[in-house]
């Protein structure tokens, strides 16, 4: 008898460090809990901090190469971490505009999935900056035969349009954010 209370409490203690563990770094109660002071572990850090939005600055596009068939637009992006914690910047994806008009698109990285080896992901430490260079493939399908000599004669105004993905992973808690921009 003395055994089954025995085995009883272990399981109601596993159980109860497994709700504490999945529940407290997402509800905020660990951030009323626990004050964010130099002697809080670093792992807990990014779980007490608010994470503030990352700012972003478009560094222009340009026009690499351009035939009667395909054209190569670089642009750069400057990402700016205002935060106390490491960001990791999973994917930018973006729509190409020439003089208005949707031509295609780019992109860097792709969405977290859990393997942070199978992709281009950049940690971006605290209030650090980096610039991020994005080279799209454009195909000329015919239909917008303005748009293609504007972009031989050099004349193309260019609007890029999308949403920066990024993330905070740590021992305890990871929480996924988004920024949404629109550089002319």
């Amino acid at each position: 008898m003395e055994k089954k209370i025995l085995v009883y409490v272990a399981i109601g203690v596993i159980v109860a460090i497994l709700g504490i563990v999945a529940v407290l770094p997402s509800s905020g109660l660990l951030k009323n809990m626990i004050s964010n002071n130099d002697n809080t572990p670093s792992a807990l850090t990014s779980v007490l901090t608010e994470v503030k939005p990352l700012d972003m600055k478009y560094n222009g596009s340009s026009v690499l190469s351009v035939t009667n068939r395909a054209a190569t637009i670089e642009t750069k992006f400057n990402l700016t971490n205002p935060n106390d914690n490491t960001l990791i910047i999973e994917m930018l994806s973006y729509d190409i505009y020439v003089n208005g008009v949707s031509i295609g698109h780019g992109q860097y990285g792709e969405k977290y999935e859990g393997a942070s080896d199978s992709s281009t992901y950049l940690p971006l430490t605290q209030h650090n900056s980096e610039i991020i260079t994005s080279q799209a493939q454009l195909i000329n399908d015919g239909n917008n035969p303005q748009i293609w000599s504007a972009l031989q004669s050099g004349t193309a105004q260019i609007r890029i349009n999308g949403t920066t993905y990024y993330s905070t992973h740590s021992p305890l808690a990871g929480q996924d954010y988004s920024k949404d921009f629109d550089f002319k």
